[in-house]
């Protein structure tokens, strides 16, 4: 027997025990790690939801603050729009000053004085008889005011370069006031994203806040699953071990157990053989079964008798050849003078060829022991008669 089949019974149960209790701990901490992965999950799907919500307030508050600086742009362009015009007024008007400081009366009134006068005078040429120096005085005075005229006309020049100013600064100063309406109103727009920045930076912080807060639990718990799966996988080790020590238990204990039963059955076989030889040696009634077997035996132990000549015989040709051709030659016919009484091969020529063929189905000792064991009374056959029907064993 092996050890663990020599293994005391408490021993086992000790092991069933353990094993009953490893297995209600594994139990318990498998319904714990269930739990702990609930509240590992229930975080990690608050830490992703929060994530999310941060994730889209982050591409919020870029939207914003890219049309927020974008409309920056076209404030600070509007606005070097609206300080070019405002210096192009100022060379404007600083030009019209000058022009102004440079006039004398006002051209037109005295244009048209002096062209009246002028006709006057030709008038008074033409129509009057004047004398040489009144004719001479006429003309001077012409003369000076045409002079005057030409001077006239130049201020003309310059009130007109004023005029024209003036309707240039108009015009500037208009396209001034829309760049200054663009501004306020592209200013009143950039609030509004700048606030709405404002309003979502709070948000955005607390869901980081919470998000961070989730992250950390759900690593805490993350922790604990894996201390639990450790703690299930050890204990999963434990129980398949101590599995593996009651299933070799069973194995050798069915072993040592079927060993102990084919020795008995041997020794029962053994018995029995002995029991028919004894029987057919001493002349008693033998059953059809005990007679087979008792043939059996004598049988077999004939051959073990020639074998073991046949051994001897050969040994003694390996010590000398020329001895061994001389004995090969004389031991086959020894060998055939025996076979024929061998009491194995005439079962056939009995009377009962069913009962026969049931006896030479029963080759194996196992079932030939379960029909001895139980023989029936119609199966005894008298020694005298089966000595008669084995003719072949006219010895016994």
């Amino acid at each position: 027997m092996t050890e663990v089949a020599e293994a005391k019974p408490e021993d086992v149960e000790f092991l069933r025990a353990k094993l009953r209790e490893l297995k209600t701990q594994a139990r318990d901490e498998l319904a714990v790690l269930r739990r702990d992965r609930d509240k590992m999950r229930e975080y990690k799907t608050i830490r992703d939801e929060h994530n999310k919500e941060v994730k889209s307030l982050i591409e919020s508050v870029k939207a914003e603050r890219e049309e927020r600086d974008r409309i920056n742009k076209e404030i600070s362009e509007a606005k070097e729009k609206r300080t070019a015009i405002h210096a192009q007024l100022k060379s404007i008007y600083d030009e019209i000053r000058e022009l102004r400081s440079n006039l004398v009366g006002s051209p037109s009134t005295d244009q048209r004085r002096m062209m009246r006068r002028v006709e006057e005078l030709e008038w008074r040429q033409q129509t009057e008889q004047l004398s040489r120096d009144e004719e001479l005085a006429i003309v001077e005075e012409i003369a000076r005011i045409e002079a005057k005229l030409l001077e006239i006309g130049k201020e003309k020049e310059k009130q007109d370069k004023i005029s024209e100013l003036r309707r240039l600064a108009r015009r500037l100063k208009s396209e001034a006031s829309e760049a200054h309406q663009r501004v306020l109103e592209l200013s009143e727009q950039s609030q509004t994203h700048h606030q709405e920045v404002v309003r979502i930076r709070p948000q955005l912080e607390e869901f980081k806040k919470s998000a961070d807060t989730a992250h950390k639990n759900f690593v805490e718990w993350l922790k604990k699953v894996k201390e639990g799966e450790n703690r299930l996988k050890e204990l999963r080790t434990q129980i398949e071990d101590i599995q593996g020590k009651l299933r070799k238990q069973v194995v050798d204990q069915r072993g040592t157990e079927r060993q102990e039963a084919r020795e008995s059955q041997r020794a029962q076989q053994r018995e029995m053989v002995e029991s028919a030889v004894e029987k057919m040696q001493s002349g008693k009634r033998l059953t059809f079964d005990e007679f087979i077997l008792a043939q059996r035996s004598v049988s077999d132990e004939r051959k073990r008798s020639r074998r073991k000549s046949r051994d001897h015989d050969e040994a003694e040709s390996a010590e000398d050849s020329s001895a061994t051709e001389s004995e090969a030659a004389e031991a086959p016919s020894e060998p055939e003078a025996v076979t024929e009484v061998e009491p194995t091969a005439e079962p056939e020529s009995t009377a009962e060829p069913e009962s026969v063929t049931e006896t030479e189905a029963v080759t194996e000792p196992e079932p030939v022991a379960e029909e001895d064991s139980t023989p029936a009374a119609e199966d005894e056959v008298p020694v005298e008669k089966a000595a008669e029907e084995n003719t072949t064993e006219p010895e016994e």
